[in-house]
């Protein structure tokens, strides 16, 4: 409700926000749908047990990263503000939680930013780069599958549509872990605890640059009168292409061709 009130204010004939009435569903709690979609790293039994938990190779980096970057600068800070007792490294990445929320919502860098400077402050933000990598993203196989009730969905969706047994236009929804199982946003070497500053400086593909907190991601379909229909990924307003895709616009075929079998999948399996 609240995101379609903010999608349409201002744009329509209601009430005095001039807002749109539109049809709204919400997905039952125990919908297939709903925790394939929404709660698959919560509901996924294999994905509890190999990468949440019991993922050796996560674990040492995370501990590597803790003992020889943010332990020396809990030290230095708790020296600085006579912090007693000894301020916990594991709290630093929190700092740079709160300053990047206080920064982006109310443009304010004064309160939880002053602890680090600018170096500090990409090192701690770093560690949330590795624990996303290995828990949600490229650094575990299962994570590029994860996405993909949602990418079948939007498939088929769209097949209804282009064969005309459809006659919506636009599917909007809350969604996540379907980037990896695109297969965009890859950087050209893992993320992990023994990059240097100036590697980590020229990251690309990095939370804080890409999906901050909350993005609009969205598809935008092309139809052409006897030719295949295109697709275009657009993030926060941009466009990016899709690997193997060979340019911005997409064959709808050749987008089907690249996801291969991870449309139609068993999540349940």
């Amino acid at each position: 409700m609240a995101f379609s009130e903010g999608l349409f204010d201002g744009t329509g004939p209601v009430g005095a926000c001039k807002n749109v009435p539109v049809y709204i569903w919400s997905l039952p709690s125990v919908n297939i749908i709903h925790y394939s979609i929404l709660e698959m790293y919560l509901t996924c039994r294999r994905w509890n047990e190999t990468v949440l938990n019991n993922f050796t190779f996560y674990i040492e980096q995370a501990y590597a990263y803790g003992n020889k970057t943010l332990a020396p600068i809990a030290e230095k800070i708790s020296k600085k503000y006579n912090v007693n007792p000894p301020l916990d490294p594991n709290l630093l990445p929190y700092i740079f939680y709160y300053c990047e929320f206080l920064v982006l919502h109310f443009n304010r860098s004064d309160t939880w930013c002053g602890l680090l400077n600018d170096d500090e402050l990409i090192l701690a933000g770093y560690y949330w780069n590795i624990r996303y990598y290995f828990l949600y993203s490229y650094g575990h196989p299962l994570n590029q599958r994860m996405g993909c009730v949602y990418i079948t969905q939007l498939v088929n969706s769209v097949d209804d549509y282009l064969s005309g047994n459809s006659r919506m236009i636009a599917d909007l929804k809350f969604g996540q872990g379907f980037t990896q199982t695109l297969g965009v946003y890859k950087n050209k070497y893992p993320i992990t605890a023994n990059l240097t500053l100036e590697q980590i400086k020229t990251l690309k593909y990095i939370q804080q640059k890409v999906i901050y907190w909350s993005s609009t991601i969205y598809f935008e379909i092309y139809t052409r009168t006897g030719s295949d229909a295109l697709i275009r990924l657009v993030v926060n307003s941009e466009p990016y292409t899709i690997p193997d895709c060979g340019g911005e616009y997409c064959k709808w075929t050749t987008f089907k061709k690249i996801l291969g079998d991870k449309i139609n999948c068993d999540y349940e399996k």
